[in-house]
């Protein structure tokens, strides 16, 4: 590990094994056409292609959690997964708001009283990963991460840190979060405040990751999740001269370990904090650019659709995903498909 680099971060790599995305138009692994204003749309359909049968009693966040899961998973074989030890890693940055909502509204709006059975379960914060874990039959660990706009990362990060313990042998790591109406209400929820976003519309998605060491199945690899202590002003969340020199330095780090990959082309995802991106400026530097999020729209955990999504691209290249905390926290997350 390079001293440069927060000793905090991780930056040996994990192998992915599988990866799958679903966003606002809930196909899964494909880019749809998705109005905001038609937002949310309703799951039976998504649910009945993904799992082969209804789901009862459970809400719209906990339906887009295990279908998500489930759509990565079945990437592999049962014969792969089965009796291996695997860890479930749910990153969100507002839970099941739809479910809480009314919960809360129940209980202190209207002189107490008493919520449904149902209504308290979809509550819970964990629920959807422990409904995830018990269809997918994971007994390992299993657990719900949040922390914002970086809770995807945050997620990567602890699923490393269990992978190389020796806790467990695989990690189901995904990002999910819902579309909650209004939209003036679900951009105050993310916090977005004029110079601290990008202008485009809002989405939800559930986009997940299994990751191992098993180099032969692999797809592509996470070489390092880079958390930078040091808080931007909001003046400088778009300074890509600054953002360039980290991920040139991630680079470097990821090819003095392993020299094979110099060719590959390199990538930048920017994600929603990036109030502008200076296109022309990256393809000098020689980058490509993806902006993903016109395929998600803005929620908390856009990093997980557009991280799976490129390690599905099949192009051979490092790519860099990037945002900040609405604090100035950065987040880097560098990949590279086979």
């Amino acid at each position: 590990m390079s001293s440069e680099l927060n000793k905090n971060n991780l930056n040996t790599a994990m192998p992915v094994i599988a990866a799958s995305y679903i966003g606002p138009a809930l196909t899964p692994n494909r880019d749809a056409l998705w109005e905001e204003s038609h937002l949310p749309l309703n799951t039976d359909g998504l649910v009945n292609e993904i799992m082969g049968q209804p789901m009862r009693r459970a809400g719209r966040f906990i339906k887009m959690v295990c279908c998500g899961g489930l759509a990565c998973l079945q990437k592999v074989s049962l014969d792969y997964l089965k009796g291996k030890r695997t860890g479930i890693f749910l990153a969100t940055g507002l839970g099941n708001v739809d479910e809480i909502m009314p919960f809360i509204t129940q209980v202190f709006k209207h002189g107490g009283g008493f919520p449904s059975p149902n209504q308290f379960a979809n509550s819970v914060s964990n629920a959807a990963a422990f409904v995830l874990a018990r269809i997918c039959e994971v007994t390992g660990t299993v657990l719900t991460i949040s922390q914002e706009e970086l809770s995807f990362e945050s997620a990567l990060w602890l699923a490393q840190s269990y992978l190389e313990s020796g806790e467990i042998e695989l990690a189901l790591v995904g990002g999910c979060d819902i579309f909650t109406p209004t939209v003036e209400e679900y951009r105050e929820r993310v916090n977005l405040t004029p110079g601290n976003f990008r202008a485009m519309k809002m989405g939800e998605g559930s986009s997940w990751l299994l990751l191992g060491k098993d180099e032969k199945e692999k797809t592509g690899d996470i070489l390092a999740v880079d958390f930078d202590d040091q808080l931007l002003r909001l003046e400088d969340f778009s300074k890509s001269e600054d953002i360039l020199t980290k991920c040139e330095k991630l680079i470097s780090v990821s090819l003095h370990q392993d020299s094979a990959r110099q060719n590959k082309s390199r990538v930048f995802l920017p994600g929603f904090r990036l109030g502008k991106i200076e296109t022309a400026f990256w393809k000098q530097k020689g980058w490509e650019i993806d902006d993903y999020l016109p395929c998600c729209g803005i929620h908390s955990t856009a990093a997980a659709f557009g991280i799976a999504r490129a390690l599905r691209d099949g192009q051979s290249s490092f790519f860099v995903h990037y945002n900040c905390h609405a604090s100035g926290k950065q987040a880097f997350v560098l990949a590279s498909t086979k």
